[in-house]
């Protein structure tokens, strides 16, 4: 299949139109019109559904796109890759980071990698969730899950402990937390859960056989950890969550609770994940190098 045809559907696809792709090819519409075509012709499948005002991609013409997609991600990667060999590193890297874990840490580790590479332009968001790599238009991902995607590269850099965590004065209010169940006349600070009552397991790291399972009421939810920890400062609850939070540089004076025991059932490893790629870009290949050292040596402050 001609590649070019191809590479020219793509454009399509990401412009959103015929009139946007032959602006920017410089080619008529005429021109660009005729060539999806030819393309449809050769795949022997429609591939848009072309209206006035939209373009809607059919299911052959998704998987085109996103097989084409890939195929012109290789071709550059390996230019790239050539190109590069002897000179200064750059491109374009988008990155998506944990809101939580990138506000404290990766940010911060980002920002340096930007003052040393100033030729690799970074596009970085902070998301929770990133189901398709595509679809979001990003290269790295930094994510904290016990089952990474199986259609990714996925490199484990550390496993992330979770501990329960409360306020001085909290605990001088509410009284002592010996056991796990006391957790169970407290309220919980933690990430979101369905239900409006969360069932905690928590099996001692010296015992196995000792394991219990408490109740708690969540008073606050959020996905963003360096908020949770400031409101665990405050004294509104007992605070889930990952051991990396009470390393954080803006340190919040909170004490672990019920250190002797284990939460069980959480994600419990992150990982650095990309697009299977057998010529990745010099400049992602630097991303993903720097941000596998740089974490993997933090981590072992909270490991």
């Amino acid at each position: 299949m001609d590649l070019n045809l191809i590479s020219l559907f793509v454009e399509i696809v990401d412009s959103h139109s015929l009139s946007a792709a032959a602006r920017k090819l410089g080619m008529t519409r005429s021109n660009i019109s005729q060539r999806l075509k030819v393309l449809e012709s050769k795949t022997g499948t429609q591939l848009l559904r072309r209206s006035t005002r939209s373009l809607e991609l059919t299911q052959a013409g998704q998987t085109l796109y996103e097989c084409g997609q890939r195929m012109l991600d290789d071709l550059a990667a390996a230019r790239a890759s050539m190109d590069g060999l002897g000179h200064t590193l750059q491109g374009r890297v988008r990155i998506s980071i944990p809101t939580g874990f990138g506000r404290i840490f990766v940010g911060a580790m980002l920002l340096e990698f930007a003052r040393a590479q100033p030729k690799i332009a970074l596009t970085v968001s902070f998301n929770n969730r990133v189901d398709n790599l595509i679809s979001s238009e990003v290269d790295v991902a930094v994510r904290i899950t016990s089952t990474p995607p199986l259609d990714y590269v996925a490199r484990h850099i550390c496993t992330i402990d979770w501990r329960l965590y409360a306020s001085v004065g909290y605990l001088e209010k509410h009284g002592p937390i010996n056991c796990p169940a006391d957790l169970e006349r407290h309220t919980l600070i933690a990430s979101p859960y369905p239900g409006r009552r969360v069932a905690l397991k928590l099996t001692h790291k010296l015992d196995a056989t000792d394991s219990q399972t408490v109740t708690l009421q969540p008073a606050l939810q959020s996905s963003d950890y360096s908020f949770l920890a400031d409101a665990v400062s405050h004294g509104i609850g007992v605070g889930l969550m990952p051991a990396y939070v009470s390393h954080a540089p803006t340190n919040h004076t909170t004490l672990s609770v019920l250190p002797d025991y284990h939460v069980v059932g959480q994600q419990d490893s992150l990982y650095i994940m990309t697009l299977p790629n057998r010529y990745p870009a010099p400049a992602t290949q630097a991303v993903v190098d720097y941000l596998r050292d740089a974490i993997g040596s933090l981590s072992q402050a909270w490991m």
